[in-house]
């Protein structure tokens, strides 16, 4: 989720932002575009499900353009796709437009007031899971690409459309696996393009950065009993989580205080740490011998990743005996992509979003997308997703896009590509690290 000011940079594109987001007068039931996203919303690609129908769907899409879509599983169950548009020097690096097919879950039970895999439009709004995050951006780059090569516009790069299948639980199978392989070495990648998220406000935030993901469960071990036995609290499974607990809130409550205080497009200045799973017992006349405490956290870009785990033992292990800590995920912290002009790739965006008449924000936000892998394997990245004016519905019940914000987020990209694809020789390095920055003390 991002959570914006307006600034007051932004108010004088008010007016032509509007216009970007004005409704137009047709029938969207007869428009192949909106079909073609609606049919992709369709298909239920909750991460785990079978995804080989969404394979077969980018398959003939690919073949529509004359072009073929490899496929690279790297964990059974888990496949990476790849649709190359070449361009007219192979020689130059490339530019990756990557995005993910998985979802994350949904259920009429949860609230939805229309099926969340109906792709159904109601008062110009497509409703369904992924129709911001992130079937839309998916079919976006297809469609774009399409407009240019409709116009016989050759591009001077290699665009690589990048689909992965596992980016709601950590990429782990997908894109991290894939930026190791010789696969991805091949394609020469100079700059990733990646997602970003709506905001209900007039401006383009384009995430430069993102937060490291460490996710943990500390396990608590005590006196177990029968459940009328009085054991000291400090013995016992519950009492030493409830130590746990006491120290992390308490170190929650001061990064909070720094979170109030932080530019609202700027969520690197804070660590947020949310206790998501608490678990333990078997009975209800039983004292538990053992209690679990799941937190997901998100780092501070700045803090060294080594006193920050040296913090968070000690916060953790202060709290008691036999307490153990489990880390389901620690990612390193990735660099910062430069956001300003001497980083072609930035102007390119940067551009295109002036054409559009959309004011630019740099931002980091508060979770974390693909981007951090492929900049921690040396490319630089940005993350976007052309949803402005909208509220922010990642992951939320009733999940919409506009349709309109949908059919004009696809000339944002199709300036966007070109701009991008055709960066002369000379305006790129051909060491694409040189537009990454360490952040770190």
């Amino acid at each position: 989720m991002f959570r914006f000011k307006i600034w007051p940079a932004a108010l004088c594109f008010y007016l032509n932002v509007i216009i970007f987001s004005k409704a137009d007068n047709f029938t969207y039931d007869s428009n192949p575009t909106v079909a073609l996203l609606q049919k992709y919303i369709q298909i239920n690609t909750t991460t785990y499900n079978d995804l080989g129908p969404a394979v077969k769907f980018w398959k003939n899409l690919a073949a529509e353009e004359g072009l073929k879509l490899k496929k690279y599983v790297y964990v059974k169950g888990m496949p990476v796709l790849v649709i190359k548009w070449p361009g007219s020097d192979p020689t130059l690096s490339s530019i990756m437009l990557n995005s993910h097919m998985d979802v994350v879950p949904a259920a009429l039970e949860d609230g939805w007031i229309i099926p969340p895999f109906s792709g159904q439009i109601s008062d110009g709004k497509i409703y369904g899971r992924g129709s911001q995050d992130m079937k839309s951006v998916s079919i976006q780059y297809y469609e774009a690409l399409k407009r240019i090569k409709e116009k016989n516009i050759t591009l001077l790069r290699n665009v690589y459309m990048t689909l992965m299948p596992d980016e709601e639980v950590g990429t782990v199978a997908g894109m991290q696996k894939f930026l190791q392989s010789k696969e991805f070495k091949a394609m020469n990648v100079g700059f990733e393009l990646d997602e970003g998220g709506a905001v209900n406000l007039p401006v383009l935030p384009v995430l430069y950065q993102d937060k490291a993901v460490w996710q943990i469960i500390v396990e608590c071990r005590g006196t177990a009993g029968h459940g009328s036995s009085f054991q000291p609290t400090n013995s016992t499974a519950v009492g030493k989580c409830y130590n746990v607990a006491t120290n992390m809130f308490q170190y929650r409550d001061e990064q909070y205080q720094i979170f109030l205080s932080s530019p609202a497009n700027d969520s690197s200045l804070y660590t947020s740490v949310n206790l998501n799973i608490l678990s333990g017992g078997s009975a209800n006349n039983v004292v538990p011998n053992l209690v679990r405490l799941t937190y997901d956290i998100r780092l501070n870009t700045r803090v060294k990743e080594s006193d920050f785990q040296q913090q968070l033992e000690n916060l953790i292990y202060s709290a008691g005996d036999n307490i153990t800590i489990t880390y389901i995920s620690r990612n390193p912290q990735s660099p910062a992509t430069i956001a300003n002009s001497s980083n072609p790739y930035w102007t390119a965006i940067s551009d295109a979003a002036k054409d559009m008449g959309i004011p630019v924000l740099p931002a980091i936000p508060s979770g974390s997308t693909d981007a951090r892998h492929v900049r921690l394997a040396g490319v630089p990245a940005l993350g976007l997703s052309p949803q402005i004016n909208t509220p922010a519905l990642l992951h939320a019940v009733n999940e919409y896009l506009g349709v309109n914000t949908f059919l004009n987020g696809i000339n944002f990209y199709e300036k966007a590509i070109y701009n991008l694809a055709n960066i002369p020789a000379g305006q790129a390095s051909t060491n694409p690290s040189v537009y990454l920055t360490d952040t770190t003390n």
